[in-house]
């Protein structure tokens, strides 16, 4: 008997394994590798997603944390649907995965970001297209993160703390 592919997946449906890391998120963004490139997939809840249809400015920002344990690559986000209470996302980047890093570095390769929004349900409510601020920085960004990870020995890497720390440091 020989082994199927899986059925082709409906257009903006997900692959099972990120539904799955998805359902257990009420707010969640991520860079995703596609057949049309990498892009941004967003949960949030219903409301939140209704509330960015229609032209909302947005702020896009990538940041390099240097940390002990690991470069972290932050990309902050922030959606001005309310300017008082905008909606912010915040995606992570480990250099140290090279599918991560294939990802990240695609971005800088495309004139747009594509943002896919799911819902609670992971029903996807909404798609978007947003200008690339500034292709160069990412470039820029990810090299100087490889640059910080070969200066950490293998014994002392710890992306998941290096981000853990971030984040406490961090607000949204």
């Amino acid at each position: 008997m020989s082994e199927r592919e899986p059925p082709p997946l409906k257009p903006n449906q997900l692959p099972p394994e990120l539904a799955e890391f998805l359902k257990g998120q009420e707010y969640a963004c991520l860079i995703w590798g596609t057949d049309q490139g990498s892009g941004f997939v967003a949960k949030a809840p219903a409301r939140e997603i209704h509330s960015l249809q229609g032209n909302v400015p947005v702020r896009i920002t990538h940041q390099l944390f240097q940390h002990s344990q690991a470069p972290v690559i932050r990309t902050l986000i922030r959606w001005y649907d309310r300017p008082q209470q905008p909606l912010a996302l915040e995606a992570f980047i480990n250099i140290d995965d090279q599918q991560q890093r294939a990802d990240f570095l695609d971005l800088a390769q495309r004139p747009e970001f594509r943002f896919l929004f799911y819902d609670q349900n992971i029903r996807h409510r909404l798609s978007k297209l947003v200008r690339n601020p500034d292709p160069a920085s990412i470039t820029q960004i990810a090299t100087t993160a490889a640059q910080l990870r070969a200066a950490i020995p293998d014994e002392q890497f710890n992306f998941d703390a290096a981000k853990a720390a971030i984040m406490e440091q961090t607000s949204l």
